[in-house]
């Protein structure tokens, strides 16, 4: 049930990332393993956003 928990919530990240147009870090998260997505995401998160052009 937990792994089934973490999909669905790597799911809907995925889809409020494509909701803001970030189609490519939805993709790169998609790639990444079930159990390390939300650790490299919360990580890389500044370096994903400059490299689509968004300033924060």
């Amino acid at each position: 049930m937990l792994a089934a928990e973490l999909l669905c919530e790597k799911e809907q990240v995925m889809l409020k990332l494509q909701d803001m147009g970030l189609d490519q870090i939805a993709n790169w998260i998609n790639e990444l393993p079930e159990n390390k997505w939300k650790e490299m995401f919360v990580l890389h998160w500044p370096t994903l956003i400059r490299e689509c052009g968004i300033r924060a």
